[in-house]
């Protein structure tokens, strides 16, 4: 046997020959599982959040954020901890290495994303009773101690505010004051994730246009950045995660009030709502409903090709639009003025539609359009 860390040969068991070697494990394998940046992006909100969260994480040892898919735990819990000293972050995918990460035993244990290594934490946080907790989960992990404090979508002014702040950073000329945002932020449940995919759409859809597909939300709300973790490159991604966690009794459940409200029995409806995908009431939110619609958005959505692949895609219907308008003559702030979108906005269509038709010049442009 050997040394993990130096391939000495050891003369006892065990996995490192010396106190130095399992510190340097230690801060190496805390390299590869904690965060070296957080998000760049702005945090909008959740004042009140921070503020509750600190306080209990001074009296309490255990404290789990629960809520719906796409509510922004991870976000908060990022917040919260980033001007703490001595913070193990752990974003799990092997709840198996954070042992090895606690010889030099941290004030805080952050774990982000429990709801499929549960048994794994609840094990784990009963081996260390001494270690302070905070984790993230669709549901509380059930260890004794837990104070579980579950995390409600944005209010109505914070939904605003995020959707803007995200959308303005695509499109500087976007219409913060449009009375279409409060329609489209109350139709996403408020949800950050669903929020903060929707504005990313403000580069190729007008406001009107994006609260038009809003039916389909899981086939349009999938261009996350491409840094974002798996489950959160599209909602979809997001609602499968909890989804595949569930009990085939749970699923036909979550199917049936999305169906019919009210028809199941409250021991399953109590589960649901212990999984976050119910609530109090019971309620459902609406991205929740259209998930569950049976056969509607169990299955991911298709890979959309890139325009380079294949002809112009739904993300592209405002293009066809931009082409005729080329066609009769129109300028870039002319098209602009017609669509209430910015001039840049416009610019930018122009030149994804040279991309897409192989084309050099508005002329051309024109004339793929006559032949179209």
């Amino acid at each position: 046997m050997t040394c993990d860390e130096c391939g000495t040969a050891l003369t006892a068991p065990g996995k490192y020959c010396s106190g130095a070697c399992r510190q340097r494990a230690y801060r190496r394998r805390a390299r590869d599982v904690v965060p070296t940046s957080l998000r760049l992006d702005s945090f909008i909100g959740r004042a009140a959040e921070v503020a509750d969260l600190t306080k209990l994480l001074a009296r309490t040892r255990i404290v789990t954020v629960t809520g719906p898919p796409g509510v922004g735990k991870s976000r908060l819990v990022h917040e919260v901890v980033a001007h703490r000293q001595n913070v193990l972050f752990v974003e799990l995918a092997d709840v198996s290495r954070v042992p090895d990460l606690l010889t030099a035993e941290p004030a805080l244990l952050v774990l982000d994303g429990c709801e499929g290594v549960a048994g794994d934490c609840a094990a784990l946080i009963a081996r260390h009773p001494s270690l302070r907790v905070l984790a993230t989960s669709h549901s509380p992990l059930a260890v004794a101690g837990e104070q579980q404090y579950r995390l409600k979508p944005l209010s109505r002014h914070e939904s605003k505010r995020l959707f803007s702040d995200r959308a303005t950073a695509l499109d500087s000329e976007f219409d913060a004051k449009s009375a279409l945002l409060d329609f489209v932020c109350e139709q996403l449940d408020r949800l950050p994730l669903a929020l903060e995919l929707a504005a990313r759409l403000v580069r190729v859809l007008t406001l009107e246009e994006i609260a038009g597909r809003l039916d389909d939300r899981f086939a349009v709300l999938t261009h996350a950045p491409r840094d974002a973790p798996a489950h959160h490159r599209s909602l979809h991604a997001a609602f499968d995660r909890a989804y595949q966690l569930l009990t085939d009794e749970e699923k036909v459940a979550l199917h049936q009030f999305a169906l019919v409200p009210g028809t199941i029995d409250a021991d399953l409806a109590e589960r649901l709502q212990a999984r976050s995908l119910l609530e109090p009431g019971p309620a459902m939110l609406e991205s929740v409903r259209q998930f569950a619609l049976p056969g509607v958005s169990v299955a991911p959505p298709s890979p959309q090709a890139e325009p380079e692949e294949t002809a112009l895609s739904w993300r592209d219907e405002r293009l066809l639009r931009v082409a005729a308008m080329v066609a009769e003559g129109l300028t870039n702030k002319q098209i602009a003025d017609d669509l209430h979108v910015s001039l840049r906005t416009v610019e930018a269509d122009v030149r994804d539609l040279k991309t897409v038709l192989g084309v050099r010049s508005r002329a051309q442009i024109a004339a793929w359009t006559t032949r179209a």
